[in-house]
């Protein structure tokens, strides 16, 4: 929607510079004639050339897209203990475990 904007905004612009640059027909200005002396046909083109330059410079400049950003997820490391049932006590209170360790989280 707002490049759309921009474009009505640039062809209206357009369209108001031309207009003064045309005030004395295509045929020339004071020299009459195609191109002839001064304000000639050649010199119709100018608010064209001018009007697209910055049209494009300030639509590169108002629609550079915004840096994209994601956020970085980090899980927490699960904190398991081991347990031996057989004694019913953790590993730091025993050493030994006959029957085998088994892995707690909390």
């Amino acid at each position: 929607m707002k490049r759309i904007l921009i474009l009505v905004i640039a062809v209206f612009t357009l369209a108001g510079v031309v207009a003064p640059a045309n005030a004395h027909g295509w045929r020339g200005g004071y020299g009459g004639g195609y191109g002839g002396g001064y304000g000639g046909w050649h010199g119709a083109w100018a608010p064209f050339v001018v009007g697209a330059a910055v049209g494009a410079v300030g639509a590169n400049l108002y629609y550079r897209p915004a840096p994209v950003y994601y956020p970085q997820y980090y899980a927490a490391p699960q904190r398991t203990a081991a347990y031996c049932p057989e004694n019913g006590l953790y590993y730091p209170q025993t050493q030994a475990c006959p029957s085998g360790w088994q892995q707690v989280a909390y």
